[in-house]
């Protein structure tokens, strides 16, 4: 009943409005809203998601990519739509023209590259899942995009990872390289990912992004050793079963380089939270034994938990 009586009228009133707008008129709550309602119906918005693109996104984009700074809460709002989109109605995605789609892709890695902290781990958080839902689908659709975005995507999280100044998106940069490397280490992706010009044909994925990986990284950092390139460019094919590893591998080599000298805490940030959390529930379990030190108010909050 709500998605066939009150959705249509509420739409047709919001979107029409919102996109014939001035940018300064445009409310960033019509994006919330349009986020809330694809997270509360799921896959029902499929065939709502080409109106809800065609009358936000372009107008939307403009606004924002003139720069990283105005309409902070559009841009926030911006990307949290375009992720529940991904999540609930990837099928609308797949529809998409290839220019609209391309415009999807771009925003993702611009927004990695971000100095709004959410909105950069919403960039690399959606891209994640796109690449996730792209590997599960069918075979010749998959093919397209990995061959097509495969080496971009590559280009920008490396770009974005070795930029001290997204230091602090380094777990998400982390999780999105150790799926890329997975599919490729696993043969998750059956196609080339690399166009004809890029590696004779017959050269396996693996054998091309080794190669590729290697040459991007000695040609960024002039300073690093050849052996040193070759076991990081290793690892990351043998450790991306495990992301503790992957992600201290990844760690280490930025910390050797000379770019990333000075204070490097924000890439041990994960650590540390989960330090903290096991010290509180070592205070808490230390505190439940001894009657009286907890009100009830922290147990009910223990209960919570």
């Amino acid at each position: 009943m709500v998605n066939t009586r009150m959705v249509p009228p509420l739409l047709e009133a919001v979107l029409v409005d919102y996109n014939r707008n001035v940018p300064d008129a445009r409310e960033a709550e019509v994006l919330n809203v349009m986020t809330t309602i694809i997270h509360k119906l799921h896959n029902l918005m499929e065939d709502k998601v080409p109106i809800i693109m065609e009358s936000i996104f372009e107008c939307t984009l403009e606004m924002i990519n003139k720069d990283f700074h105005e309409y902070p809460e559009h841009r926030v709002s911006f990307f949290k739509l375009l992720q529940a989109i991904n999540l609930y109605c990837f099928p609308a995605l797949l529809k998409l023209d290839a220019s609209q789609f391309k415009f999807v892709i771009d925003s993702c890695m611009w927004a990695s590259k971000h100095d709004n902290r959410e909105v950069e781990n919403t960039g690399l958080t959606m891209c994640l899942e796109l690449m996730n839902n792209m590997a599960e689908t069918d075979l010749q659709t998959s093919s397209i995009f990995f061959r097509q975005f495969y080496i971009p995507i590559l280009q920008d999280v490396f770009f974005v990872l070795t930029d001290t100044d997204h230091k602090a998106g380094f777990k998400s940069q982390a999780m999105l390289l150790s799926r890329m490397f997975f599919f490729v280490t696993t043969n998750k992706i059956q196609q080339p990912i690399y166009s004809p010009e890029q590696a004779p044909m017959g050269t396996s994925n693996r054998e091309f992004l080794q190669e590729y990986v290697g040459s991007l990284l000695q040609s960024a950092f002039k300073n690093l050793q050849e052996v040193q390139v070759k076991q990081f460019v290793q690892g990351l094919f043998t450790l991306n079963d495990d992301f503790a590893k992957f992600k201290t591998h990844l760690r280490d080599f930025l910390i050797s380089l000379k770019e990333f000298a000075g204070d490097n805490a924000e890439l041990y940030a994960e650590e540390r939270e989960q330090a903290l959390r096991e010290a509180k529930a070592a205070e808490r379990d230390r505190a439940m034994k001894v009657g009286g030190l907890l009100k009830p108010a922290e147990m009910d909050q223990e209960d919570e938990l």
